[in-house]
């Protein structure tokens, strides 16, 4: 039966996912959220997006609500009007609860692990961070479960995998301990939980590890773009050691769902990232990348990708730090991690709808950094640069700067 659906937040990468699935299995899909272009909905399918200034609300639609609008104006409309309404996670759980859920969760690179899973498995349907998605026939459901808000503790996975938890989300996991707590709880709700043991220390019965250390169940090593793991040795796409962990995990993941080793690496050949991760342009000598890295310990393995596999070149940062509560929590392991480039120049902060801006706090923290800002002349003198890395990183806007840079460049 064809249903009438309409997306609160319909541009965040999560919820265009959503639209873009119910829309490709034949229902009606219709969405708000805010008049900024975004990179998740370029090919928005048959999907008619309003903004909040001209939005239709009508009684005939199934309201689902995103995780940023939970305490939105038009949220509390919905709830006194009395339509029918679901929150995301809700929702995920009552449309797909006759599926098998594959859940990869972790501070940082769930997104490009999704996709691999979802390369592996074509004719699964999945929902992919970056905006992007399958629909397929078989009875497995592959979702990227983010832990922020405890949103994945709405699911109990037929297979979970935990990448890595590294502290994060300070405006609502208040300590460490919290934030790895609920990683414990969605494991313990998991069928089966593979899990970095690098990286993660939890163990339990239903708990398979991995990682280069001999202390866990399955140990992989790496060598520039080749992973072996259970006398099996693997090609893959994309150099650096972060990329080696994701593709263990996610391999892991196939064998228990008796995947063949030789159909892993035939479609891994054809694996390529997700978007604003490690997206690369050449321009003359210079290698420009974009990647949504936030968290120090993301760009300290960004900087370890381009150093295996541009050794030889400067290596220039960019960066947009995303919210202010992770800037000051984390802004002595910014200033360590950045200050590793040859140059960093950081871009305006990411001020999230999440918590109030802070314009002082933010100046006081960026003086600690003791960066210069990224502006117009910076930006000039950068096309003189020869033999160089330049990476565009942050979770905000910093595309933006990124695709500037690169036409600019073209023109020239």
């Amino acid at each position: 039966m064809t249903m009438l659906f309409y997306l609160i937040g319909i541009k965040g990468s999560a919820l265009s996912a959503l639209g873009k699935i119910l829309s490709k299995m034949g229902h009606i899909v219709r969405g708000v959220d805010v008049e900024e272009e975004f990179y998740t909905l370029k090919q928005p399918l048959n999907i008619k997006v309003e903004s909040f200034s001209n939005m239709k609300l009508k009684k005939c639609y199934f309201y689902i609500i995103g995780n940023a609008f939970v305490k939105h104006s038009v949220s509390k409309f919905l709830q006194n009007m009395n339509y029918r309404y679901m929150l995301y996670p809700e929702f995920l759980s009552y449309f797909f609860k006759d599926k098998k859920w594959i859940c990869v969760s972790g501070t940082s690179g769930k997104t490009t692990t999704t996709k691999m899973l979802a390369t592996i498995f074509p004719k699964t349907t999945s929902l992919i961070g970056d905006g992007s998605y399958q629909v397929g026939k078989d009875g497995h459901f592959i979702l990227e479960a983010c832990e922020y808000r405890n949103t994945f503790l709405h699911y109990r996975p037929y297979i979970s995998l935990i990448l890595n938890v590294n502290y994060d989300h300070i405006d609502f996991f208040k300590t460490k301990e919290a934030y790895e707590a609920s990683f414990i709880k969605f494991a313990s709700q998991s069928k089966i939980c593979v899990v970095n043991g690098d990286e993660f220390s939890y163990r339990d019965k239903t708990i398979i590890t991995y990682g280069r250390k001999e202390s866990n169940d399955v140990v992989f090593t790496y060598d520039r773009g080749k992973v072996t793991i259970l006398r099996k040795t693997f090609t893959l796409p994309v150099h650096g050691l972060k990329y080696a962990y994701d593709f263990v995990g996610a391999y892991l993941v196939a064998k228990l769902l008796n995947q063949y080793d030789h159909i892993i690496q035939s479609r891994m050949i054809q694996f390529k990232m997700p978007k604003r991760r490690f997206e690369k342009t050449i321009w003359k000598d210079q290698v420009l990348i974009s990647d949504y890295a936030h968290h120090p310990n993301e760009i300290e393995a960004i900087l370890e990708s381009i150093k295996e596999q541009y050794p030889a070149k400067r290596k220039i940062c960019i960066f947009e730090p995303h919210t202010i509560s992770r800037l000051q929590c984390f802004v002595e392991e910014y200033k360590k991690i950045l200050s590793q480039f040859d140059e960093c120049y950081l871009y305006p902060l990411f001020s999230s709808a999440r918590e109030a801006h802070n314009l002082i706090l933010e100046k006081n923290l960026y003086k600690q950094l003791s960066f210069q800002n990224y502006d117009f002349h910076t930006k000039q003198q950068f096309f003189n640069e020869r033999d160089v890395v330049i990476a565009f990183l942050g979770a905000g806007v910093i595309d933006r700067a990124y695709e500037a840079y690169k036409k600019e460049a073209e023109e020239r």
